[in-house]
Formats: C-alpha cells, structure tokens, sequence
C-alpha cells in the first residue's frame, strides 16, 4: 500500500503539528563530507527535535538510534536541510525511508528564490547561496559557531574535535532549521508555492535511494572502446601534424598564426562586430573558439574537421574513458555519483561526479555511445530504460494551448525533424518522409543535420544560418499558439520583472531589459524555463515518485532497483521475472498518476497525451 501523503495528495500536511526535526554530524573517515556510501564513513551524532517539544541527542552510530527511529516512524514528516543527507544515513541504518516525507529547507529556500539559486550571466545576476547559514543571515539570524565551521571547511574530521563542540553546533543547526522551516512555511502557503516544495521534497528519498545504489561499467567493453578511442586520437594528431607542418597545436601563439595567417580564417565576433580576444588582447585559439570557427575554403574545412574530430575523442578519453577504465581496474567497475536538486535555473537535477584519485564523471550528460558500456550489477539482471517520450515538446503544446501541436502528436505520419529538414533545404515534407522510410541516404542526412536545430525556435533561437534561421522562423508559423503565448511571457517579464507559471513556480528576472533593436537579454531563458521546468522538474519526478513507491508497496524492490535519472528519464536494474510487471507499472506512473497528481496538488487540467517509452536489454540503452 501506498503511504498516506502519497494516497491523500495534500501539501497542507506540512501545516500538522506532528513533525520531527533532525541533523546528523558525521565521521568523515572517506576524507569526504561524509556520504554515507562509504563504509568508513560513521554516524557520530543524531540531535532531533520532537513534536513534544523536546530536544533529544544521541552520540553513537547509524545501527544504535532506535529513539529516533521511533519518533521519526510517528512523525507525519521530518524536516532537514539538505535532506537527501540524512535520508542516505537513514537509510544505511535500516529505516524504511519510503515511509518518511521530508520537508527540506534547502529545498524550501530554493523554491522561494526559484532561478536566482543558479543566476544568469547574461543579465548579471549572481549566484545565491542556500546554505543554512546562508539562509539565517538573510534573516538576520545569528550564524554558526565559526571555529567548528572553519575546521570542517579545512577538512578537520568531527570525530576528532571536542565533543561539545560539536554537539553544540548539531543543536544549534536542528534550532535553526526549525524556525527556517515555520518562516518558509508562511511564505510558500501565502505565496501559492507549497505545492512546488511538495513535489522536490517527495522525490528526496528516491534520490537518496538511487545515489545508494550507483552504476556498473562492463570492464571488457569499457577497454575495447578506450583502446579504439586512444588508436583514433594518435592517427588524427598525426594527419594534424602532418597537415600543419608539425606545429605545437598546444601553444597559443602558433596555433594563432596558423587558423588566422595561414589559413585565413575569420575571428569570431561579438554583436558590434569586433573579434572576440583573450583579455590579453590575443587571437582565441581554446577548444570552445575552434568549434565556432566556420571554415570556407577546403583548407580550413579539412583542418577544422580535423581538429573537431580529434578534440571529441581527446575530451572522451580525459572525461570518461580514462576513469571509466580506472574505476574498472580499481572498484570492479562499481562507481558512484551526486544527483543534485538544488543547482539548476529550472529546477531539473544535475549530476556531480564523486572525485577519485583519477577524477569523476557524473550520470547525467554522459555521451550517448557511453551508455552501453553500462550492464546491470546483479548478475542475470537487466537494465531497462524508460523515458517521457517527447515530453518538452508535449509540455510546449499543454502550455502554450496549441493546435497544431496537439495535431502533429496524434498524427503518425509527423517526424519532427523530417519537418524541420523540409523547411531548411526547401524540400517536400511528404516527399522527404517517404525517402526517408524508405532509407535513402540522402533523406537520412538531411534529417540528422536538421535534428540539433529542430526545437531550438522552441528555446527562443532566432539566429544563424539562412538554413536555420528559414526553419526558425517556420517553427514560429508553425506553432502559432505557442509563439504568442512565449511572446507574451517575454512581455511580462518585462514589466514585471518575474513569471508565474500556472503552477505556482515563480521565475526571476531582476535585470530584464530590451534594447533599442529589440534584443532582450533574458528572451531565450523566458522562453526555456517554464517548458523544462514543468517537464522535467515537475511531470517527471512525479512519475519517480509513484514509479518508486509503486515498487516498495508491492514487494517489487527485491527485484526491481532505481539506479539513475536523467532529465526525462529512468534507469533501472531489473530481474527478468518482472519484465512484464515492470512496463504496466512504469506506462501507469509516467502517464495516469501524473494526469492525476497534476490535478490534485496543481489543479492542472493536463490535456495533451503523455508518452512512455522502455528499453529493456543486457546494457543501458540496448534491446
């Protein structure tokens, strides 16, 4: 059965008096801030504040808190900050976590500020801090004890420091968050955005759950591909060696002389037209420049090909590879990552790789070719692959009441970047669709060129190539509906200096401005932020949710393991046995439940159909 806050969808559960709060200090043996994924790692101390009032402490490990257990088994929820943290020690004591509901206070404060946690370069708004000391000070509150704070920034283990100390600052902490709490409390009740909160603090456990589980390399096909990568990158550094006359492409100066002198080619340049130079005033030769630079003549294009060639495998090797084939020789494949709720403008996750001694990769925004280097860590299990098929594209056409949209999804004849193609080579849509189903490779070109552009309009792109900027302009035809109602979000922005979207999320833009040619310099994220964010911050870990506690209540969790998301989408471990059990739960979590929650929590009358697609095999995303 599921639990009660997820049978009686309500974020007024959060106005009971029957709550728990509760901070963990910890012995950061792993030389971490103690992730409770390594074993050296140890509960040193549990501080909780109890619905009676009463403030309890405990000095001992995660497998010796039976107290707190208990208070936290008749809790309606516990509140932390960063909860996640906790959630992953309790966890490793042996609670049962998907009974609990969260109120996090990070969170909370992230909700409040909505993007201005991460900022916006673009119009010059920093980045602000949600750290509990972060949030006390904007309240006036006092901050922590600095020496302990000091020690801890140093990487002082706080089993070495004096036990008051310590103990003093675990109280202080629950102290804090609990008034952090009742004032966010009233301003996400009056403001209409505990409904948001409820949502980031229910998937909480579920990525606390999935970061204990991590991911398996396969240690054989991790070695071939890197061996192929290491021989293909010599080969290219030797045909640009060749083609180059043997010059250090490594320094500036004559990497500079030889795009710019020799090859003539033309410098990239900023709105008024001027070269885009190094604060030194030099020509730029980085990585991000070289992939910029369009080449013309055969010359240029060769070595530009080249070059973009050999940097692609360079950075696949430094990136991923190198430490893929360590993690295999090292911990037989097993790694783990950081799935973060707190760093993006539009309240997706990221992923931060857990540093090693030969560096990290996060499980979000790996390369495409990489995921079938990923096998189930269970031996005689599956890993499945379940996303929201489309769904921006379908958010797009919910928020933006749009016809045509609402069309093409129903119709089985639509290819969304057969359609952009179309437009950009001035081709037949139906001609080009059937060369394309029939295989010609001509049609297969022009629709894979066309798929980096095609719902790029949707972002707000408007610039580029006559090719691109036909299409984009296509798109804004297209798509009518959607078009003015992004143009009129750009409008009250404007004015208003923020958006609300229809479910509460607020968006700030403090420095909005247009210019005298009618740029805005906040256009493209207005545009962006309320499609990805109800995509991808909201449908989605909905569907995590139910998909996750569908699994424990029925008996499933044995055989069934969460191990990764990313962006609109799932990853699991799967025993064959429940293959079939599996793809009914999934189609109802990613689909039914959604429509359903978005309705109860948000009073969404989501109209446009979801889609759910899963892709079972021996390797991530292989059937």
């Amino acid at each position: 059965m599921l639990p009660n806050f997820l049978q009686n969808l309500n974020p007024e559960i959060y106005h009971s008096d029957n709550y728990t709060v509760v901070d963990f200090e910890v012995a950061t043996n792993h030389g971490d801030f103690g992730r409770p994924i390594f074993p050296d790692n140890q509960l040193l101390l549990a501080v909780w504040w109890t619905p009676e009032g009463l403030v309890k402490r405990k000095w001992a490990d995660e497998l010796h808190q039976q107290e707190l257990y208990e208070d936290l088994s008749r809790s309606d929820f516990i509140v932390a900050h960063n909860s996640i943290y906790e959630l992953g020690w309790l966890k490793r004591g042996g609670f049962e976590i998907s009974r609990l509901l969260p109120f996090d206070t990070q969170l909370g404060e992230y909700v409040l500020l909505g993007n201005l946690v991460s900022g916006h370069s673009d119009s010059g708004v920093p980045p602000t801090s949600i750290s509990l000391d972060s949030c006390a000070a904007r309240r006036g509150w006092s901050r922590k004890d600095p020496v302990v704070d000091i020690l801890m920034g140093h990487g002082v283990n706080p089993a070495s420091m004096p036990r008051k100390w310590v103990e003093d600052r675990c109280i202080q902490d629950v102290e804090t968050t609990h008034a952090l709490f009742r004032d966010q409390l009233d301003v996400l009740t009056r403001s209409n955005r505990l409904p948001v909160l409820y949502t980031r603090c229910l998937l909480t456990p579920v990525l606390a759950d999935i970061q204990s589980e991590g991911m398996q390399l396969d240690e054989e096909r991790v070695g071939i591909v890197y061996e192929d990568h290491v021989r293909q990158s010599v080969a290219l550094e030797q045909e640009i060696a060749s083609l180059t006359g043997g010059i250090n492409t490594n320094s500036p100066k004559q990497l500079g002389e030889y795009l710019y002198d020799t090859l003539g080619l033309d410098e990239i340049r900023d709105r008024r037209g001027n070269p885009k130079r190094t604060d030194t005033g030099q020509r730029k030769t980085d990585a991000k420049t070289l992939l910029a630079l369009g080449g013309k003549s055969p010359a240029q294009r060769e070595f530009l090909g080249l070059y973009r060639e050999q940097s692609k495998l360079a950075d696949a090797i430094s990136k991923s590879l190198r430490f893929f084939k360590e993690v295999c020789a090292t911990q037989n494949g097993h790694f783990w990552a950081d799935l973060n709720q707190t760093r993006t403008a539009t309240h997706r996750l990221s992923s931060t790789g857990i540093p090693s001694d030969y560096g990290s990769v996060q499980f979000q925004n790996l390369a495409k070719a990489f995921k079938r280097l990923f096998k189930a860590s269970r031996e005689g299990w599956l890993v499945a692959e379940t996303d929201g098929s489309g769904l921006e594209f379908r958010v797009a056409g919910f928020l933006g009441d749009d016809p045509q949209i609402r069309k093409d999804l129903t119709d089985p004849d639509f290819d969304p970047h057969v359609t952009s193609g179309a437009v950009m080579r001035k081709r037949d849509y139906r001609e080009l669709l059937e060369a394309y189903r029939a295989g010609d490779k001509d049609a297969k070109k022009i629709r894979d060129a066309a798929k980096p552009d095609t719902f790029k309009p949707l972002y707000g792109g408007s610039k580029g190539t006559s090719e691109q900027e036909r299409w984009y302009k296509g798109f804004k035809e297209r798509y009518k509906a959607l078009a003015e109602v992004q143009k009129q979000w750009v409008s009250r922005v404007l004015i208003e200096k923020k958006l609300v979207t229809p479910w509460g999320m607020t968006f700030f833009f403090p420095n909005a401005r247009m210019n005298a040619s009618g740029y805005v310099n906040v256009g493209n994220a207005v545009y962006n932020y309320p499609v990805q964010c109800l995509a991808t911050a909201e449908i989605i870990p909905i569907a995590l949710v139910f998909l996750w506690h569908t699994i424990h209540s029925t008996g499933l969790a044995d055989r069934i393991k969460l191990v990764n998301t990313v962006h609109d989408s799932v990853v699991v471990e799967i025993h064959p046995s429940v293959v079939d059990e599996y793809t009914k739960i999934v189609e109802d979590c990613f689909t039914t439940k959604v429509y359903e929650y978005l309705k109860r929590v948000y009073a969404l009358d989501f109209n446009v159909k979801l889609g759910v697609e899963t892709t079972i095999g021996q390797y991530w995303g292989e059937e």
